[in-house]
């Protein structure tokens, strides 16, 4: 495949992704301050936004002006938004002490940056910013599932959220599954695999969030 040819499927590849998680992000943000509660798991939040904020750096010194280092910028920045609402509503679902609830997030957090690091250490820059993202993502997937059985109604959830993560996620699984890419070393073939997962496992979360917000609107459940 043409080297140039290449370089513009991936970049329309990771810009659809990357609209995508914008999408996503903003409307995380939106119903954690309509919802006085929070968006996405903290488990998988502070391993994303550590996760973007370690390779946004480390992008930027491997690869320059690349169009992956842009998109983690702005999600880095959408993301701090979205941690400020687990650490403003996120201590009503967890049973501690405020003080306590700051200090196991901050603890937390601290460790995800040293996680990266070491994954980054161990495996380098494409690997680590890959299968890290990925393995973030198909958690993510199942958290989200499991944040609508805990909760009663859609808090904090929305389709907005469901459809663009899944549809972001697809395309990149698409990239670097499928096509190849030579920034990434050509095609990741455990990818496919992993992101086959996630894509099922989002249409699960879609299909359940769907079905209850349908419920609401027609006044079968409050």
């Amino acid at each position: 495949m043409d080297y140039k040819f290449n370089m513009t499927i991936s970049s329309l590849f990771i810009a659809i992704c990357g609209i995508g998680w914008i999408i996503a992000y903003l409307e995380a943000l939106r119903v954690g301050f309509r919802d006085n509660s929070y968006g996405i798991p903290f488990l998988t939040l502070a391993l994303n936004f550590t996760w973007e904020a370690y390779y946004t750096y480390q992008g930027y010194l491997v690869f320059g002006s690349h169009v992956s280092t842009y998109v983690n910028c702005i999600w880095v920045l959408i993301d701090i938004g979205i941690l400020y609402t687990y650490f403003r509503y996120g201590h009503q679902e967890v049973k501690a002490s405020k003080p306590l609830f700051y200090a196991q997030a901050g603890v937390f957090l601290l460790a995800c940056f040293i996680l990266q690091h070491l994954v980054f250490q161990k495996v380098g820059i494409v690997n680590g910013a890959l299968y890290g993202g990925y393995f973030i993502n198909f958690l993510m997937s199942f958290l989200f599932v499991r944040m609508y059985f805990r909760r009663s109604d859609l808090r904090g959830q929305s389709l907005l959220i469901a459809i663009p993560k899944c549809i972001g996620t697809f395309s990149t699984t698409i990239l670097f599954g499928i096509i190849g890419s030579k920034t990434a070393g050509g095609v990741h073939e455990p990818i496919l695999y992993i992101g086959l997962i996630i894509f099922v496992t989002d249409l699960v979360y879609i299909t359940l969030v769907a079905r209850k917000r349908h419920l609401i609107k027609t006044g079968v459940m409050e």
